[in-house]
């Protein structure tokens, strides 16, 4: 992966989409490697039962799309990422395909770190804001 430098990030550009398949296999590994074995994860009758048509994701599990959206976009380094916060908006079931979204609304300099803002979303495959807003905040290095 390429580095992204703070002085070819502009107020406006477009963070690189990511896209995630969603199925029930990953639903459940996922809430076994964060123990988080609550049903509605996982048991399609329990969740029906309750008035859900289907098992949905723990939303633990979309922060850490955004997280890599956003890491993707500025070259790979973890350690770029000072900031992450979120709202949910909706629930996401097996079979939705999402796609995380971004632009940048600000950049600075602070305390001799280059700060970019990103505004961040995330859509399912029928177009609905599922999560959002959000945002980020990544420090990017200098060219010079």
């Amino acid at each position: 992966m390429k580095p992204r430098y703070f002085e070819d990030v502009n107020i406006g550009d477009d963070i690189d989409p990511l896209t995630k398949e969603i199925d029930q296999v990953h639903m459940t590994i996922y809430q076994g490697a964060t123990w988080d074995p609550h049903r509605y994860h996982y048991d399609a009758d329990y969740v029906r039962s309750m008035g859900f048509p289907a098992p949905f994701v723990d939303g633990q599990m979309l922060g850490p799309f955004l997280a890599q959206m956003v890491i993707d976009w500025a070259g790979g380094d973890p350690g770029a990422l000072k900031r992450l916060h979120f709202r949910f908006r909706s629930f996401v079931h097996a079979g939705d395909t999402l796609t995380c979204k971004g632009k940048i609304i600000d950049k600075r300099t602070l305390s001799n770190q280059n700060l970019v803002d990103c505004e961040l979303w995330i859509e399912n495959n029928k177009g609905e804001t599922i999560l959002g807003p959000g945002g980020a905040t990544l420090a990017l290095n200098s060219r010079e």
